[in-house]
């Protein structure tokens, strides 16, 4: 649409609005709408998260939380209760409620129905950097730069309820991410790649899953809470069997502690995109660049 269209339809006897220059073409609705998204997305986003059918929370390098709707060209709510980089976001459904965790040691929960904060937890010690729901939403876990796994009793956020301290996880390593299991079971990933399993109340290590060669970046599990896919910095993701009767064997093969394959057992392994012989649940479905699902 040319410029002298456009300022033949405004309402102004003479073709221009109060306040522009005549001879200046004022911008048209599409950029407008174009110059608020660049100004809405100046910051690199670092944790993206599903809001419903329509809705999607981000979190960005500069502490902004945004949530958008995807019916609409831009974000219909903007919180800056973080000073540093928001690392994970958890929506919890039946509250409509979203909890963002970030460096600067604070959890922050937001209503959005009223699109407001609803509570922020006092500056902890650690860097927070991922979250958890367990026990039906009746808690959040958060795990922490310094090792440790904090826990929140939901609608009580300024300070932790509970602590899983690195001598009962076993590693003292950064908590990078985590995933429930069941009500009071969960999975969680360390800096130093590996994947564990710990129990919550009563409060213990369930022991070692599986390995990756560097630091794992990201955890999912399915919703029978049977399968676990883990992506790491060694440029691979893996499968893991995290069923009950799954890591029973394993804890059984090892003396009654589940702890992941050693390195001389992966250095044995299969090539890529195969899976381990023999019993079920043994272990990691290693996956490489020309790996083929047909193969599951």
């Amino acid at each position: 649409e040319s410029c002298s269209r456009r300022a033949h339809a405004l309402p102004h006897p003479h073709g221009a609005r109060a306040g522009v220059r005549r001879g200046v073409c004022p911008p048209s609705r599409a950029q407008r709408r174009r110059r608020r998204h660049r100004r809405q997305a100046a910051s690199a986003v670092n944790v993206c998260t599903p809001l419903g059918p329509h809705g999607v929370g981000t979190g960005d390098d500069e502490g902004a939380v945004r949530v958008w709707d995807v019916r609409q060209r831009g974000a219909v709510m903007r919180f800056d209760e973080h000073s540093d980089v928001v690392h994970d976001l958890h929506f919890e459904l039946p509250r409509l409620q979203l909890a963002s965790c970030s460096s600067d040691g604070h959890l922050s929960v937001y209503d959005l129905r009223k699109g407001r904060l609803e509570a922020r937890s006092d500056e902890l010690e650690e860097e927070l950097l991922c979250l958890a729901p367990l026990k039906g939403g009746k808690k959040l876990l958060a795990g922490s730069d310094s090792g440790v796994l904090g826990v929140f009793s939901w609608g009580d956020f300024g300070d932790f309820s509970d602590r899983l301290t690195p001598a009962v996880l076993g590693s003292g390593e950064a908590i990078e991410a985590l995933a429930p299991l069941s009500e009071h079971a969960l999975l969680f990933a360390s800096a130093d790649g590996v994947l564990r399993a710990a129990s919550l109340h009563p409060s213990r290590m369930l022991g070692e899953v599986g390995r990756h060669a560097d630091p794992i970046e990201a955890l999912a599990v399915d919703a029978q809470g049977a399968l676990a896919a883990t992506a790491a910095h060694d440029g691979t993701v893996r499968l893991w069997d995290v069923s009950e009767a799954a890591l029973g064997r394993r804890a059984a093969r090892n003396g009654g502690s589940a702890e992941a394959e050693t390195e001389d057992e992966a250095e044995e392994a299969p090539p890529q995109g195969k899976r381990r012989k023999g019993g079920k649940g043994q272990g990691a479905i290693r996956l490489g660049q020309d790996f083929d699902f047909s193969d599951l």
